[in-house]
This record gives C-alpha cells, structure tokens and sequence, in this order.
C-alpha cells in the first residue's frame, strides 16, 4: 500500500479518537492500561505492538518524564540492540487515544516519528500475511446470499453484508497478530455499570399507565457498560465510542 494512504489514517486514529467515560467510578486507569491501549492499537489491521515486537527484540515500556502538566500522562517505548535502537515518546491524550511526542533511532531523532512507525507497520504486514486467505481477509463467497451480501430483501446474517466469509484463521485482518481481546476493566468483566437509570434497578417501568419490562434493559434491572457493549471484553479498534 502506498504511504500517502497510510500517514493520514495513522494521524486520525491516533490524534483524532475521542475520550470514552468511566462506566466503573472506582476504576483507575494505570499505566499498563495506557501502554495497551498504544500496543493494541490497528492500524490497517496492524497492531503497533506486533510491529514493533517483530522489528526489534526487547521492547520495553515505563512511565516517561514529568510532565509540566500534571494532568499529562506520558509514557516511553524503547527497544533493539546496540546496533539498532528505537525510542518513543508517548502522550496519552485519553484512555483510549495519544500521540507520538518525540521519536528516536539509533540515537538520532527522528524529524516525523509517525512516518517512521508507519514503515515498521508495512513492513510487519507485508511479511505476516495470512496463508489461508493469502492476506484477504475472507475466504469464499457466502452460501447464504450467493456472495451478493443481501438475503430475502434485507442484509444477509451469515456474512454480515460482506459477501463473504471472514477467515477464520486470522479473525478477518488478512495478517497474523495477536488477539489483544482483555477482559473491560470499566466493569471488571460483568458488562453492567451498576442499576439501569430508566428503572432506577427494577426491572419495569410504566408505560400508558401499565407496569411493563424495562425495554433498557430488558428487565435485567443492570445498565450496560457503555465501553464493552454489555460483552464484559474489549478489543482495540473496535470500542463503543471510540
């Protein structure tokens, strides 16, 4: 893929994505929340941690330098050998978005560090594409719709709409990465962010004068979590909100 097609997605992704609310209270984002965020971030099906683990051997993090701002959170990626090095500067601009602040290779700045991590991302999925679908992401033409992606007048269920089938062994990206799925620490895997506000946790509500079952949520009396979709897992790239 050509590099003026990669910059500015990578820009957006990084720079442009909005803060997503607590769904737990109690819950304090740390540190190691921050650096998954920045590992298991795609871009173009890539994860920056598998690209940057396969590009240089024992990449690292820890908490970067005070910040002038004590509501900025920075952190540092390093990693490679004597002979070659990396160094990256991250601010986390939200839970779930940050950009890189400074870059350096093999000890020399790097003038636009997000162009040069774009090349480390081509780079890792050139060289792992998926051998079952030969880096497609799908596999053959859905059964169901004939590969047309509608079925009895409406989207087909089996496919998505796609027409296809995604490939089972690389969960569709076309590459091989690995799964940075996590249980949502927002609500500790429940998928529920305390009693449902329409109900106030009962379960029912009136409507035209008759007690029927909350439609919110669907009688559970528990509100869903707004960061994991009510699954109690979140994966990267595919976030509510985000």
């Amino acid at each position: 893929m050509h590099r003026k097609s990669w910059l500015p997605l990578l820009l957006t992704v990084l720079c442009l994505l909005p803060s997503v609310a607590l769904a737990g209270a109690d819950y304090q984002w740390t540190m190691d929340d921050y650096i998954w965020t920045f590992q298991s971030k795609r871009v173009n099906g890539v994860p920056i941690g598998d690209a940057l683990n396969a590009a240089f051997p024992n990449v690292s993090w820890q908490a970067g330098p005070s910040a002038e701002n004590e509501n900025e959170i920075l952190g540092l990626c390093y990693g490679g050998t004597e002979q070659e090095s990396f160094e990256l500067l991250v601010r986390f601009t939200s839970y779930f978005s940050f950009e890189i602040e400074q870059g350096l290779y093999n000890g020399g700045a790097l003038d636009n560090p997000s162009q040069w991590l774009v090349e480390i991302l081509k780079d890792y999925q050139s060289n792992h594409r998926c051998s079952a679908c030969e880096g497609l992401g799908y596999t053959d033409a859905c059964l169901n719709c004939s590969g047309s992606g509608s079925a009895y007048g409406k989207t087909c269920m089996a496919c998505g709409g796609s027409g296809k089938y995604a490939c089972k062994t690389c969960r569709g990206y076309g590459i091989m990465t690995k799964d940075y799925t996590r249980e949502c620490p927002f609500c500790d895997g429940s998928g529920g962010s305390g009693p449902c506000s329409t109900c106030d946790g009962s379960g029912q509500e009136v409507v035209g004068g008759i007690l029927m079952m909350c439609t919110d949520c669907l009688g559970s009396g528990e509100a869903t979590c707004s960061v994991c979709s009510s699954n109690g897992m979140i994966k990267m790239g595919y976030l509510v909100n985000s």
